[in-house]
């Protein structure tokens, strides 16, 4: 393969697109195989040592291989994506549960505390929520072996912190919100809104997912007279998980026949 014309980012891009249809499409390398050298690789693409890590660390962020140190790079195996069967609260928010009914999620945040900050600028539109907040953030794992697998980051506006204070002195964190807004006078309304992004790099380390694995992100947005009062953003890998609501029929018992997505 003649990849002298090219300039380089396309060289690099060549060489990722080649190896990641013999991996990917083709297995021509197993569920768990070494990859050539990186002296192999340069020979068969006649290219530069430099664009040969380039193309591989494309294929690492995307998960599709791993180094192991010392002995070279192998394909990645991917784990066994997970269904989380969510049911949502009419007081706000949702329970996960596995297949078998039983909730997955351990908390794994020791120590942790209030902390002031402001929003993620790609949250600041839809939140309607800027300068300063008190954010509790909460890191989630499996219940068996305690591997972290969920990120959550509960924002209250300082308005409302001001109003109720004890609010920051919790030790439990975002749970104790709602159950304490709701005693504060008018009636909350919740927004759940579910889509996908690319992870933060601490984000990616947190959750222990490769950099270009997209991220399922759920967002609940509690409102009281029309104001912001508490939002909270999950994220889990889509690598990991899928996401499946249950749905009912008129009379209200579960149809087992609907299909999830």
């Amino acid at each position: 393969m003649d990849l002298s014309s090219l300039p380089q980012h396309q060289k690099v891009a060549t060489v990722a697109h080649v190896l990641r249809e013999e991996i990917v499409l083709k297995g021509q390398y197993g569920t768990a195989g070494q990859l050539p050298t990186e002296p192999e690789l340069m020979d068969r693409f006649g290219v530069a040592r430099e664009t040969v890590r380039r193309a591989l660390q494309l294929l690492k962020d995307t998960g599709v291989v791993a180094s192991v140190q010392g002995r070279g790079t192998f394909v990645r195996e991917r784990p066994r994506r997970a269904t989380l069967q969510r049911e949502l609260r009419p007081q706000g928010g949702h329970v996960d549960r596995t297949d078998h009914g039983a909730e997955p999620w351990i908390p794994l945040h020791r120590g942790a505390r209030w902390k002031r900050g402001t929003v993620p600028l790609a949250l600041t539109e839809c939140l309607c929520l800027d300068g300063k907040v008190a954010i509790w953030t909460s890191l989630l794992g499996d219940a068996k072996t305690g591997t972290p697998l969920q990120l959550a980051r509960t924002y209250v506006p300082l308005h409302v912190v001001e109003k109720l204070p004890s609010i920051e002195e919790d030790s439990t964190g975002g749970a104790a919100v709602l159950k304490r807004l709701a005693a504060t006078g008018p009636a909350l309304s919740w927004q759940l809104e579910v889509g996908a992004r690319m992870p933060e790099p601490a984000e990616a380390s947190q959750l222990n997912t490769p950099i270009g694995i997209p991220l399922i992100q759920t967002l609940r947005i509690t409102r009281q007279a029309g104001r912001v009062v508490e939002a909270t953003e999950s994220v889990v890998s889509s690598e990991r998980f899928r996401i499946a609501y249950l749905m009912q029929d008129d009379s209200g018992t579960p149809d087992s026949s609907a299909e999830r997505h």
